[in-house]
C-alpha cells in the first residue's frame, strides 16, 4: 500500500462558528484520510474518485438533516477535508455523522482511523539483542471500531512478515508484536494496523519516533592471559568499558569507567590458574575475564607486551590502540618460544562495527536482511582501507556473507536488486588491488592446511561459494547492476544468448531447448587479487589471467562458450577452468574438466572455452617457459655424461691417492677436487630423486623437502670446496716456505668450509622458510622457492659470491706466479706446478660455473626466453664432464700416472725377446717408480729427475 500521513483521528477546529440568533448555521470542518495515493486530479469535480467522495459525504449529512460539503483533496495519503453545518436550533452530532461518513467512505476505499497515542515497547531503554514486546490498540470505545480480525507491522513503511525472529498475535482487539532477538537491522520508525472484516477501514497507530536499542557495553581487559612468578610481586590488572558505564572487579571493591586492581603474586605457589572477571556494574551479564598462569619456574621469555612466558606458553593482550590503531576489538596472541622470543604474533583484532554486524548476522530474517545488508555496505566502504589491511577483518566479513548466504537458504528468502547491489558493493571492496597482500596471507594458510593435512577451510574459496548461494537466490525478475569492480546482468532468453561484459568477457550460448530460461552473470573484475592460481596439481607457475565470470540459470544449459580477453601477454599456455569447491577436501581450486580450450588468438590476446556445466569461471595461464621435451633430454643426457665423468674422476683419484700422500699442496689440492666431484655427484643424484618425486602424480612433500634440502646442501659443498681450493692457492702462493699452518690444520678448514659452512646456510634456509610454507615451489617442484619466500637466493648469493671472490683471487695469484723467478729445488719446482695446475683449473672451472649459474639468474630475470633455458640445461648438466677434464686430466702427472699402469705389462713382453733384457727390464721398474712416486721428490732428488719433473 502507498505511505500514508499521520492524522489524528480528532474534529478540526470549525471554520467558523456563530451563535447570533437562533437560525444562525454551526459550523465545523472534517477531515478523513484515505490509504490512497494522493493525485492532483482529485480535486476536479468531474473526476470520478472526486464524484463518489463528495456524494457520499452529501447524502450521509442528509440523512443526519445536516448540509455536507466537500472541500478539496489533499496529500498525505489522500485527505479529505468537509465541511458541515446545521442551524443552532438543534444539537447536530457532527462526530457522529463524521464517522458515518468515514464508515461508508470504508466500503470503497481503505479509511484510516489514526490513534491519538503511540505505540508502546517493552522494555524501552536496553540493549540490542533483547527481546522487545511492542503493543498496539485497542481502538477506543467511542470509534465504535468494531473487531479487530487481523494486523499488519510495518517498520520504515516496509511490511514485517511472521519468522523466527518476529511473532505476531492479535488478542481482544489489541496486537503484539514480539522481536525474540531485537538487532540494529529493526530500528526504525514502527507502524501497526488493526483491520476488521466488514469494510477496508484500519485503526493506525504509529511509534513516536524511531526506536532502537543501546549498543552493548564494550569491556576491554588486560592482560588477557599472563604468565606470573610466584614471587610476591604486584600484577595491574586493568578494565575499561565504553562511555556510560562502570564496571568492577567481582568479590572486589571500587568501580569506574576504568579501574586498576593489583593483585599479589603469592610466594611459592604451585602452578595454577586463576580467574578474575570483571563485569558491567548496572548490567553484571556483561563481563570479560583475566586469566593468570601461575607458576613458581623462572620466566623462559621476558616481553614489554606479553609479559613473561614459559615455553610454548601463548599469552593475550587486547587490540591495544597503540598497536592496532582505534575502535578494534579481540585479542592479541603471542607463543614463547625456544629462542627466548614471543613469536607466531597472531593479531585477532576486528573493527568494533564489523564485530557487531559478525554477531547479528546469526539472526537475520527476511524482515531485517535488506537493512542489514545496507549497513553492511555502508561499514564496509566508510572503513575500507581498516578492512583491506586486516586479515581478521576480511575473514569476518566473509563469515558475514556466509550467514547471509546460509540464512537466504534456510528461510527461502528473496534477494531484491537493492540488497544484491549492495552485496556487491561489499563483495568489491574484498577484491579491489589493495587486498591481494591479505589474500596472500589467508591463501597460504590454505596451502599450509594442504601440506600439513589439517582440516580445510579456505576464506577466499568460501567468499566466492557465499557470493554464488546469494546469487541463486535473486528475486524472479531481469536487471543489471553495475559497481565499481563487480558487474551483474540477469535476463531471460529462450533460443540463443550472446552478451559481451566490459569488453572483456563474451559470453555466447548457442543453442538450448527452447525454453524460456533466466540466466544471471557476475564479472569480477579483480577476483584474481582473492583466489589462488591453484589447480589439481596445486602449481604455483599459473596465473589468473582472465576476469572470473560466475554464471546460474534457471534451466540446463550443456554448452557454454566465452571469450576472455587476457591481462597478461606475456604469458601462455591457457588453460580453460571453473572453480571447484571440493578440491583439496574442501578448500577449493581450479578444473578444467568439463571445459576445453577451443581458439587462442595471439593477434587479438583472446582465449575462447567451451564448458558443459554452469559456475564460476576464467582462464590459467603460466610464464612461457614450458616443459619441453628437448630440455629434458638435454638434461638427462647432460647428467648422465656429469654423473659418468664423476665416477671415472673418483677412480682415478683412487688409482693415484698413494702418489699425492706426501707432497703436501698437490695432496690438499686432491683433496678438494675428489670433495668438489662427490658434492656434484651426490647433488646429481638427489636431483633425479627430486625429479621422479616432482613429475609423481601423488605429490609427497616431506620427501620433496628432503630431497631440496640435499641439493642445496650438496650444490652448495661444491662451490664451498672451490672456494677452499681458491684459498690454498692463495695461501701457498703467498705463503710457500714460511712455515705457518699445519696440514691437519688446512684439512680441518677446508673441511668446515666446504661442508660447514654450507650445512649452516641449508638448515637456517629451510628453518626460515619451511614453517611458513616457502621452503619448496608451491607445485611440489622439488627446488627452492622463489616467488614467494626467494630462498632460492640462499643459493644464488653464495655461489655468485664465491665466483667473484675465486676470480679476484685468480688474478693475484696469476700476478705472484708471473712475478716470481723459477725455483731452483725440485720442491720449489714441483710445488710451483701444483700452484700452476691449481691456477688453470680454478681459471676455467670458476668461469664455467660463473657462467652456468649466471644463467640460472637469468631465467629468474627472463622466464620466457627458451635461449637462456636451453643454455642452462646445457651448462648445468655437463659440469662432472668439466670437473674431469679440468680438475683432474688437466695436471699432466695425473696423466702420466694413468699411462704408468699400462706401461709395466707391455715392457715385460718385450723382455723375453730382447738380449738386452735384464737391463732394459731395470730402467723401465726404474722410471715406473720414478712415475708413482713422481709427487714424492725432495730436495735431495737427482738433476735428472729434476728435470724430468718439468715436463
Amino acid at each position: 500500500m502507498p505511505n500514508t500521513t499521520t492524522v489524528p483521528f480528532i474534529p478540526l477546529p470549525p471554520t467558523t462558528t456563530t451563535t447570533i440568533s437562533t437560525t444562525t448555521p454551526m459550523t465545523q470542518t472534517f477531515e478523513i484520510t484515505l490509504d490512497v495515493e494522493f493525485k492532483e486530479e482529485y480535486n476536479q469535480e468531474t473526476n470520478d474518485f472526486h464524484i463518489t467522495v463528495s456524494n457520499t459525504i452529501r447524502d450521509e449529512g442528509l440523512k443526519q438533516g445536516i448540509e455536507a460539503k466537500l472541500i478539496n483533496f489533499r496529500s498525505g495519503s489522500t485527505i479529505a477535508q468537509y465541511q458541515v453545518s446545521a442551524n443552532s436550533s438543534v444539537t447536530p452530532d457532527f462526530q457522529a455523522l463524521n464517522l458515518k461518513i468515514a464508515g461508508k467512505l470504508a466500503e470503497s476505499y481503505p479509511v484510516v482511523f489514526e490513534a491519538s497515542g503511540p505505540l508502546t515497547f517493552v522494555p524501552n531503554d536496553e540493549f540490542y539483542e533483547q527481546t522487545v514486546t511492542v503493543t498496539c490498540g485497542p481502538p477506543p470505545v467511542n470509534l465504535n471500531f468494531g473487531t479487530v480480525s487481523a494486523a499488519e507491522w510495518r517498520r520504515n513503511t516496509v511490511l514485517i512478515s511472521e519468522d523466527g525472529e518476529h511473532r505476531i498475535s492479535i488478542k481482544d482487539g489489541i496486537s503484539t508484536l514480539t522481536v525474540s532477538r531485537f538487532i540494529s537491522s529493526d530500528d526504525g520508525v514502527y507502524e501497526c494496523r488493526l483491520m476488521r472484516t466488514n469494510d477496508k477501514a484500519f485503526f493506525r497507530q504509529k511509534s513516536e519516533k524511531s526506536f532502537s536499542l543501546k549498543t552493548k557495553p564494550t569491556i576491554t581487559v588486560s592482560p588477557i592471559r599472563q604468565y606470573v612468578q610466584c614471587l610476591g610481586e604486584s600484577v595491574a590488572l586493568n578494565c575499561s568499558v565504553s562511555d556510560g558505564y562502570e564496571v568492577e572487579f567481582q568479590g572486589f571493591s571500587g568501580a569506574g569507567n576504568s579501574i586498576t586492581y593489583n593483585y599479589i603474586a603469592p610466594q611459592g605457589c604451585e602452578q595454577e590458574e586463576k580467574t578474575f572477571t570483571c563485569k558491567s556494574k548496572t548490567q553484571p551479564v556483561f563481563t570479560k575475564a583475566i586469566t593468570l598462569q601461575l607458576s613458581s619456574q623462572s620466566a623462559y621469555c621476558i616481553n614489554d607486551t606479553f609479559g613473561q612466558g614459559d615455553i610454548g606458553y601463548k599469552a593475550a593482550v587486547p587490540c591495544y590502540p597503540k598497536l592496532v590503531g582505534p575502535n578494534k576489538v579481540g585479542e592479541i596472541t603471542a607463543v614463547c618460544k625456544e629462542n627466548k622470543k614471543f613469536d607466531d604474533v597472531e593479531y585477532n583484532c576486528i573493527l568494533l562495527p564489523v564485530q557487531e554486524l559478525l554477531d547479528q548476522s546469526q539472526f537475520l530474517t527476511a524482515t531485517t536482511l535488506p537493512v542489514f545488508l545496507e549497513q553492511l555496505k555502508n561499514v564496509t566502504v566508510n572503513y575500507t582501507d581498516e578492512v583491506i589491511k586486516s586479515p581478521p577483518n576480511i575473514k569476518a566479513i566473509v563469515r558475514i556473507l556466509i550467514n547471509v548466504a546460509n540464512k537466504s537458504s534456510s528461510l527461502d528468502i528473496s534477494i531484491s536488486r537493492d540488497s544484491m547491489e549492495n552485496v556487491l558493493i561489499t563483495a568489491g571492496v574484498l577484491t579491489i588491488n589493495g587486498t591481494k597482500q591479505t589474500w596472500n596471507f589467508l591463501n597460504n594458510n590454505d596451502t599450509r592446511s594442504i601440506l600439513n593435512n589439517t582440516d580445510p577451510e579456505s576464506v577466499s574459496s568460501s567468499f566466492l561459494d557465499s557470493l554464488e548461494t546469494i546469487t541463486s537466490h535473486l528475486v524472479n525478475a531481469t536487471f543489471d547492476i553495475t559497481t565499481d569492480f563487480i558487474q551483474l546482468n540477469r535476463t531471460t532468453f529462450t533460443d540463443t544468448f550472446n552478451a559481451e561484459f566490459n569488453s572483456s568477457v563474451t559470453i555466447e550460448i548457442p543453442e538450448s531447448n527452447g525454453d524460456n530460461k533466466t540466466i544471471t552473470m557476475i564479472v569480477f573484475n579483480s577476483l584474481d587479487n582473492v583466489l589462488p592460481a591453484r589447480n589439481e596439481a596445486n602449481s604455483s607457475l599459473n596465473s589468473i589471467n582472465g576476469r572470473v565470470v560466475l554464471v546460474q540459470s534457471s534451466g540446463q544449459i550443456k554448452n557454454i562458450s566465452f571469450t576472455f580477453d587476457i591481462l597478461n601477454d606475456t604469458l601462455g599456455n591457457p588453460e580453460c577452468v571453473f572453480w571447484n569447491f571440493s578440491l583439496f577436501d574442501g578448500l577449493g581450486g581450479w578444473d578444467g574438466k568439463g571445459c576445453e580450450l577451443v581458439l587462442n588468438i595471439n593477434e587479438t590476446e583472446t582465449v575462447t572455452c567451451n564448458c558443459s556445466h554452469l559456475t564460476s569461471f576464467s582462464i590459467l595461464m603460466s610464464p612461457n617457459s614450458p616443459k619441453k621435451l628437448y630440455l629434458d633430454i638435454i638434461t638427462y643426457i647432460g647428467v648422465g655424461i656429469s654423473m659418468g665423468s664423476l665416477v671415472i674422476c673418483l677412480i682415478i683419484e683412487g688409482l693415484i691417492w698413494r702418489k699425492v700422500r706426501k707432497n703436501e699442496t698437490s695432496y690438499l689440492r686432491h683433496v678438494a677436487i675428489v670433495n668438489i666431484a662427490v658434492s656434484l655427484l651426490i647433488a646429481n643424484i638427489w636431483f633425479i630423486i627430486g625429479a621422479a618425486i616432482s613429475d609423481a602424480e601423488v605429490k609427497n612433500p616431506p620427501a620433496c623437502t628432503a630431497a631440496t634440502f640435499f641439493i642445496h646442501f650438496f650444490y652448495l659443498a661444491l662451490f664451498f670446496w672451490m672456494l677452499a681450493s681458491a684459498m690454498l692457492l692463495l695461501y701457498r702462493t703467498t705463503n710457500v716456505f714460511a712455515g705457518g699452518l699445519s696440514k691437519a690444520s688446512m684439512l680441518a678448514i677446508g673441511f668446515f668450509l666446504g661442508y660447514g659452512a654450507p650445512l649452516i646456510i641449508a638448515t637456517v634456509t629451510i628453518a626460515a622458510t619451511a614453517p611458513d610454507n616457502g621452503y619448496i615451489r608451491e607445485n611440489i617442484i622439488c627446488w627452492l622457492n622463489w616467488d614467494k619466500s626467494k630462498a632460492l637466493l640462499a643459493f644464488v648469493i653464495p655461489a655468485l659470491s664465491i665466483v667473484v671472490i675465486n676470480l679476484i683471487i685468480l688474478v693475484v695469484v696469476l700476478y705472484k706466479i708471473i712475478r716470481r723467478r723459477v725455483g731452483t729445488t725440485a720442491a720449489q719446482a714441483e710445488e710451483k706446478h701444483v700452484l700452476v695446475v691449481i691456477a688453470k683449473s680454478l681459471a676455467v672451472l670458476t668461469p664455467f660455473f660463473g657462467i652456468t649459474w649466471g644463467l640460472g639468474a637469468g631465467i629468474l630475470a627472463d622466464p620466457t626466453n627458451e635461449g637462456i633455458h636451453i643454455a642452462f640445461a646445457f651448462f648445468n648438466s655437463l659440469q662432472g664432464f668439466f670437473i674431469l677434464v679440468f680438475g683432474t686430466l688437466l695436471d699432466g702427472k695425473v696423466r702420466s700416472a694413468i699411462a704408468s699402469w699400462s706401461q709395466p705389462s707391455r715392457s715385460r713382453t718385450g723382455s723375453t725377446s730382447a738380449g738386452n733384457s735384464t737391463s732394459s727390464g731395470f730402467r723401465f721398474l726404474r722410471n715406473w717408480r720414478r712415475g708413482r712416486d713422481g709427487y714424492n721428490m725432495t730436495s735431495s732428488a737427482s738433476s735428472d729427475l729434476h728435470s724430468a719433473s718439468n715436463t
